[in-house]
Formats: structure tokens, sequence, C-alpha cells
């Protein structure tokens, strides 16, 4: 379900864009505060979805106890009336209920756009479809209740579902208990906490609806089988019931159906307005109308912009630099300040899913994303754009090459060079590591592109001990006309850098070699050379070791001065790595 933009994508000449990128502009969600500082809307509609989830996760567990009997369901339910069936707990349970639903159709009549991610598209389809199967059940057991007295016990609900509405509550705890999961996912994921906690969390999201199907629909079975239990429900509170639920089906799909035409009658107005320029690196140009915003741009032209949380300026995945024009933006809201002043951003970077360009703008997404449907295979490249993130940069040097192939002849030179180039490079590609180039005698590396700089960290410090083994390995098979011991030095460091695939930028969209640029480079190599002086193998920085969580005991530490650093940087000196100890990928 998408909206085409009007307009189109054009490319031109690139401008010129500004040869680094900072530090705070990296990859990664903003970090586990970012709930808390959304705007009141989100605060508002989050509160209401948790206090919805902890009525929804009760009931559930309640229908669960039909596993083992009717009469657990009963004294379960007893605890589960006396909360949620007293006033207060009936009252929040109303305001919650009817705001978050009012928020949602609201954030969803707000749009310019129907094409989204397909978590939110799925999320936003299952919320839609809710009401249709919950007001059946709301009236019987709330409405009927209130007016007429009827006490929804399980024996009178399960007698009035079964058989015959049996599938489609079924459903409905289906489709309430999927949309949650979403929610609550997207939500978590955020926190640093919550991928340790992925394996428990699926087996839960899993383990409740699953049990709470087979409770009900055990019970209800055992029941009908054993007892004849007549409905305390007369034809005309059915009646009053019937003409109340198409009442309030009819209202729900009245309030989705304008929700929807607000999206419509928007896109049609745009068509009539002035239009406006968004360029991205490369030379993409989008035309479009005021109004929607940088990120629902993106996606009605198909141009790939990372969003973690959905446009809900929560993430700051979304950030992107403003090359030109950003005086024409408005100052950013309470939510978009929070996220920007956590991350540390400077003052020409923004989120996507806040600011809505009203003039000609150029801006440079900063988040790698993944390949979705953009138009082209170049924009499917996340690299294309230049992307900043965490990564550790491996440089590896062969010692005193020089004196080793002096006097020697130029077979055995070049076949030495080759076998070491070859197995070095197979040992990084093997722990996940990217060759990024061949320097004469060296080797440039990249960790953590695909993972996280932890991951990264990792896989090069597993890295170099396939390398220690490659120099071990070229010392014992090297032909007697190589008097000198083969000797190889690597270096080590974590930060930010810039990604991009040199060469990419044009009309045509060529993909050239990827690349990294930053300071994170310069200071590897700086550590590599380090090596000289220290009679070592590796020289390692201290962030490398701490992002991994490893040690080696018995290496010599020490202090350097890096140009342009106001701090010293801490490094570790290491002669070979029988002692380093790796911690097990969380």
């Amino acid at each position: 379900m998408a909206e085409d933009a009007p307009g189109g994508i054009h490319r031109h000449r690139p401008p010129a864009t500004p040869a680094a990128v900072s530090q705070t502009g990296r990859g990664g969600a903003a970090g586990p505060g970012a709930i808390g500082h959304g705007n009141w809307r989100q605060r508002l509609r989050l509160w209401s979805g948790l206090a919805l989830f902890a009525f929804c996760l009760s009931h559930f567990f309640n229908h669960a106890l039909g596993i083992v009997s009717l009469a657990a369901m009963d004294a379960f339910s007893a605890w589960h009336y006396n909360v949620w069936r007293s006033l207060p707990g009936e009252f929040l349970l109303l305001v919650a209920a009817l705001t978050h639903a009012g928020l949602a159709l609201w954030r969803t009549s707000r749009r310019r756009t129907l094409r989204m991610s397909r978590w939110e598209f799925t999320q936003l389809t299952l919320g839609l479809s809710i009401p249709w199967l919950l007001i059946p059940h709301v009236t019987t057991t709330m409405g009927v209740a209130n007016k007429f007295g009827f006490s929804p016990t399980y024996e009178q609900m399960l007698t009035i579902l079964w058989p015959n509405v049996a599938v489609s509550q079924s459903l409905l705890l289906v489709i309430v208990w999927g949309h949650a999961m979403i929610g609550l996912h997207f939500w978590l994921r955020l926190y640093p906490f919550y991928p340790r906690l992925k394996t428990a969390a699926a087996a839960f999201a899993l383990a409740v609806p699953v049990l709470a199907l087979w409770g009900w629909i055990e019970a209800a079975r055992r029941l009908a089988l054993t007892r004849d239990v007549t409905v305390s429900i007369t034809p005309d509170q059915q009646l009053w019931a019937g003409e109340a639920v198409d009442q309030l089906r009819a209202i729900a799909l009245g309030l989705i159906a304008v929700s929807l035409l607000a999206i419509l009658v928007r896109y049609l107005l745009g068509l009539r307005a002035r239009s406006l320029t968004v360029a991205f690196p490369g030379g993409l140009d989008i035309k479009a109308q005021p109004g929607p915003t940088l990120l629902e741009l993106s996606r009605m032209n198909g141009v790939p912009v990372a969003s973690v949380c959905g446009g809900r300026a929560r993430c700051s995945t979304c950030r992107v630099r403003v090359l030109q024009g950003a005086e024409t933006l408005a100052p950013p809201g309470a939510a978009e300040a929070a996220v920007l002043a956590r991350i540390g951003a400077r003052e020409d970077m923004r989120l996507a899913c806040q600011i809505r360009p009203q003039s000609d703008i150029s801006v440079q997404p900063l988040v790698p994303v993944k390949a979705g449907s953009a138009t082209g295979d170049h924009l499917k490249d996340a690299y294309y754009w230049g992307v900043e993130q965490d990564v550790v940069v491996m440089f590896v040097d062969l010692r005193n090459f020089t004196s080793i192939t002096e006097s020697q002849l130029a077979y055995d030179v070049v076949h030495l060079l080759n076998s070491y180039l070859d197995q070095a490079s197979s040992a990084i590609r093997a722990e996940g590591g990217y060759v990024d180039k061949f320097i004469g005698d060296g080797i440039m590396a990249i960790f953590g592109m695909d993972s996280s700089p932890a991951a990264g960290a990792r896989q090069a410090l597993a890295a170099c001990r396939r390398i220690e083994a490659v120099m071990k390995a070229l010392d014992k098979e090297k032909g007697p006309q190589f008097r000198d011991p083969i000797r190889l030095g690597i270096g080590l460091h974590l930060g930010p850098a810039i990604l991009g695939r040199i060469g990419s930028a044009g009309a045509e969209g060529t993909r050239g070699g990827l690349t990294a640029l930053g300071d994170v480079v310069n200071t590897a190599s700086r550590l590599e050379s380090e090596n000289k002086s220290h009679g070592s193998f590796l020289v390692v920085s201290r962030d490398v070791l701490n992002a991994a969580q490893a040690r080696i005991d018995g290496a010599a530490s020490a202090e350097i001065r890096v140009r342009g650093k106001e701090l010293p940087l801490q490094i570790l000196a290491v002669s070979n790595l029988d002692r380093l100890v790796l911690t097990e990928s969380p």
C-alpha cells in the first residue's frame, strides 16, 4: 500500500559535501533513554498501551488456567474481576482503550503516505482490525453486564462462545497479542539489555497465546460435555446487544475511514501546492510538496533512510546532516531536541522523522540502512550514501620486508608476498572482517560493519590470533634463501569512521570500492607503526579490549599522543596472543 509522490527523482552533478562527518553522526539508536523524552502524545500512547497490555496479560493467563480446570479459572477470575471491574480499574481500562485508539487514529490521519516498513504496516493493520472483533465481546462483558446485571462468569462466557464464535474469538486473541508484541519489541529493542533477553522474550511471546487458546478451548469443550448451562441473557437483551454492536462498529469504521480519507485529501491538496527539491548525495533529487516529513518524502520516493522506531523520535537512527537549507526548517520540538541532545548532535543534524521541509533542502543520511524497495541497485546500497558508524580498523604490515627480500629473485619475493597477503586476508575474512585494501606489503581491514562495535572488536582480536598462526607458518615454510625471520605487526583501534563507496557518485550511480575514512584509520595505522618501538606483534587500543570485554594478561600498557587529540590514547603492546581471553558473544 503506497501513494506515489508527485514529481519524481532526478539526478544532477553532486554538490560538494563536507570532507568529514562528526562523531555524533555515528550509527545506532540513541539509547535507553529514548522513550522518556518523546512528546506527550507518544508518552500517552505508550502508557495507555502498557495499561492495556497488563489487562490482556492477566486475562490471557486466566484463560490458560483452563488447562487445569474451570475451578482454577474461576478462582483467578475473582481476583481479576476485583482489579479490573472495580470503579478505578474499569475507568483506567476505558480511558486507556479510548486514548490508545484515538491517538493511533490521529497519527494515522497525520500520515502523508501509506508507504511504510513491513512491521509498521502489520501493526497498523492488526490494530485497525481489533475494534471489529472486540466490540461484540466488550458489549457482552461490559455493556450487558452494566445495563442488565449480567454476570460474565467463565461458565456463562464459555457457553456463549463455544462453538459458534470460537474461531473469531481465537482470532481476536491472536491479533491483540500480535499487535502488542510488535509494539513491545520495537520499544524494548532500543534498550541495551534487550538483545540478551531476545530468546526468552520470543518464548514468552509464543507461549502466552498458545497456552491461552489451549486453556479456554479446553475448558469450553469440557464444560459443553459435562454441564448443560443456561445462558442468563434474555432475547430482548440479545437484541439490545446486537444493535449496540452494529452502532459501535459503524462508529469505529467511520473513524477509521475518516483517518484514511485525511491521508488521501492531504495528498490531493499536495498536488496543487508549490514544489520543493530535496537533494541527497550522489546527485539524487526528489521533487515534492511541503507538508510531509523528510522520512515520509524518502519513503514516498523509494529513498532508503533508516528508522528503527518508525518515525516516533525515539531512536535517532533517521538522523541526517542538513547540508543546505537548515535555516528554512522549524526549530526542533521537545522530543527531537531531547534526542539530539542525548547523542551530542551538531547544530546541522536533524531527525528526518521530525523535520518538514518547506523549501529546497540538501541532506545526507548518517546511519546505514538495509536494502529496501529503492529504485536502482545503487540506491539499495547503504554505503552509496556515505554513512558513519563505529568500526574496528586493522592494519597489518610485513616487518623488515626490504631486508628480507634483499638480493632475492623476483619470483621468490612475489611468491612470499602473495602467500602472506593471501593467507592473512583469508584469516581476516574468516572472522567476518572486510579487506579494505592492500598497501604494498600491508593490509587494511574493517570489522563490525554489519554488526555491533563489540562484535567487531571480538572478530578483530580473533583474526589477530589467526594472523599470528599465519606468521608462524610462513616463517616455518620459507625457503633457506630468506635468512631473516618472518615477522608481522598489527595495529587495532575502534572509533567512528565514514564508510562509503569512493567513486560511486554520479549520474550512473556506479559502485566504487568500499573504504573507511576518519581519525580511526589514521590512529590504527599509527598503532601498527608502534610495534617497531615496542618490539611487539600487536598494538591494540584499550577501546578495542573494552568493547570486546577481553583481556590480555601480561601485556605491556602505555600511553601515546595522537595528533589532534587532547587526551593520550591508552594502548597495550603484545608479543604473542597466548594469553588473550575472549568472552563469549552476549
